[in-house]
């Protein structure tokens, strides 16, 4: 969803080290987009199992300097959760069967590309790329390729701490699969990768770490919202508005 859709509440959901890495974007929409990611990722949570989302816990300690900016985790251990925003567009994602990563993107024509391929792409994959001809499709492909990878590696935890190019895709019927991952050969089998769609301008995807066939179902989180606020519209300490 788009984050200047997000009603003016969101804040109210924060806790207060949230609150305090809110503060801590100068500019006012990286407070509010983080705001609102936080707090749909919240009502998201609280939606799917049946809770307030002011009883909604998220940790964040990074893993490498234990400070508050490493991926959610809900207090409890279920549903596994991520999110992703890029420009105004906010994503998040909840399984209860396996670790899950969601990235989206905006398609940026700036990207040093050439500077970035050999992050990305394996030597494999590099030469598909190179067959692509035009501007635009090549700049999809590149940002198509990159959500997915970051999803993948959101899922197992890696983040951006490893190359890209460790993850081998394939799409042979339009089904994009993991091929590959350096050093991790059990995440062939259990790894489902979904593309969303994400509207103009922006692409998006999910994955899900799971044996188990996993269906992936894409709402709209202005719904989570509006749901959210008959949740808590006697909250005295906030007007649903």
């Amino acid at each position: 969803m788009d984050a200047t859709d997000a009603p003016d509440w969101c804040e109210e959901l924060l806790s207060e080290p949230e609150r305090a890495r809110a503060d801590s974007f100068r500019q006012v929409p990286g407070r509010r987009r983080f705001a609102a990611a936080t707090a749909l990722l919240k009502v998201a949570v609280a939606g799917s199992v049946g809770c307030d989302p002011f009883d909604v816990k998220l940790r964040r300690e990074c893993p490498d300097c234990r400070r508050l900016h490493g991926r959610p985790e809900v207090v409890g251990g279920t549903p596994n959760v991520s999110l992703s925003h890029s420009a105004d567009l906010l994503a998040v994602a909840l399984c209860a069967d396996g670790p899950v990563g969601v990235d989206v993107e905006q398609v940026n024509p700036d990207v040093d590309m050439d500077g970035m391929l050999r992050f990305v792409f394996g030597d494999a994959e590099r030469g598909f790329f190179d067959e692509i001809r035009g501007r635009q499709a090549r700049l999809e492909a590149f940002f198509q390729c990159w959500t997915r990878k970051e999803s993948v590696l959101k899922a197992t935890g890696d983040g951006l701490r490893i190359p890209m190019s460790n993850v081998t895709l394939e799409a042979p019927d339009g089904h994009v699969r993991l091929a590959g991952f350096t050093n991790r050969p059990e995440l062939v089998e259990a790894t489902q990768i979904v593309d969303l769609q994400s509207g103009p301008g922006y692409v998006g995807a999910v994955t899900v770490l799971s044996t188990r066939p996993v269906r992936v179902w894409q709402l709209d989180g202005a719904d989570a919202f509006t749901a959210a606020a008959a949740l808590v519209r006697d909250r005295s300490r906030i007007a649903v508005r």
